[in-house]
């Protein structure tokens, strides 16, 4: 369920999803967005009042939180979890965001389409087989077996790639169907879609296909997740148990804290 923020575009609460034993994920308890960098007092409030918010975890480069940190809601812990190095190409490198962002659109632009997609590509294989982020993996997870007595709420910048990834081991753990993880995965281009058309106006019609590249998500990137767990693990559940070191008594006690009863 999408949450109206006037300062975010891919804040979601779970509550809405059924795992595929019919059991739904508790309301409020578990919420997906973008960076909170940009929240007013009005998008505080409805996190706070209406969705309990009490923890968030940060899952953005060191150098993204200390150039655009969240902004503080009273009562409520800031967890930073990065799940990429700093150095990492396309994250933060000048203490700008916006000429950071146009020098690696343009960066982009210049060798040709086809390397959005690569690069794109490149990064989701690292966030599956680099020790960096499989630890970052581990302790989103643990993080989430202590029951914060109200919501959670993760992003990364935009709430799809790192962020997006986090939700699907999740979810998967919360044993969802893999259909259904991947429609909620992709459901990120539904609230994108006007953000890719304002950086269109900025920077021209020529970079519509990289910004709808590094803006959106695709299937074909659910496929190099999947094709790289199953390369390294051989399976989802070994990636879970043997790379993430979360048992079958973890996941017990994980979808306890988060699922409805029958």
């Amino acid at each position: 369920m999408h949450i109206e923020l006037k300062n975010t575009k891919n804040t979601r609460s779970l509550s809405d999803l059924t795992n595929k034993n019919g059991l739904k994920i508790k309301k409020h308890l578990l919420i997906r967005s973008d960076a909170l960098s940009k929240i007013d007092t009005s998008d505080q409030r409805i996190l706070k009042e209406e969705y309990q918010l009490k923890r968030v975890i940060d899952l953005r480069c060191d150098n993204e939180v200390k150039n655009n940190p969240d902004i503080a809601i009273p009562d409520v812990e800031i967890i930073l979890n990065p799940v990429l190095p700093s150095q990492r190409v396309g994250v933060t490198k000048k203490g700008n965001d916006e000429e950071d962002f146009r020098d690696f659109i343009e960066a982009i632009h210049t060798n040709g389409a086809d390397s959005s997609v690569r690069f794109m590509t490149k990064v989701y294989q690292e966030i599956v087989t680099s020790e960096f982020s499989t630890l970052a993996y581990q302790k989103f997870l643990r993080i989430l077996l202590e029951d914060a007595g109200g919501a959670t709420l993760w992003h990364c910048s935009a709430g799809k790639d790192r962020a997006g990834f986090a939700t699907m081991i999740l979810l998967y753990a919360l044993d969802f169907d893999i259909k259904d993880i991947v429609e909620d995965y992709l459901s990120t281009n539904l609230y994108y879609q006007g953000n890719i058309e304002h950086f269109v106006i900025e920077c021209g019609e020529g970079y519509r296909d990289v910004l709808k590249t590094i803006f959106g998500v695709r299937k074909e990137y659910v496929d190099v997740l999947l094709d790289s767990i199953k390369s390294v693990y051989g399976s989802f559940d070994t990636y879970i148990e043997k790379g993430l070191l979360f048992s079958k008594e973890d996941k017990e006690k994980l979808q306890a804290i988060y699922l409805e009863e029958r």
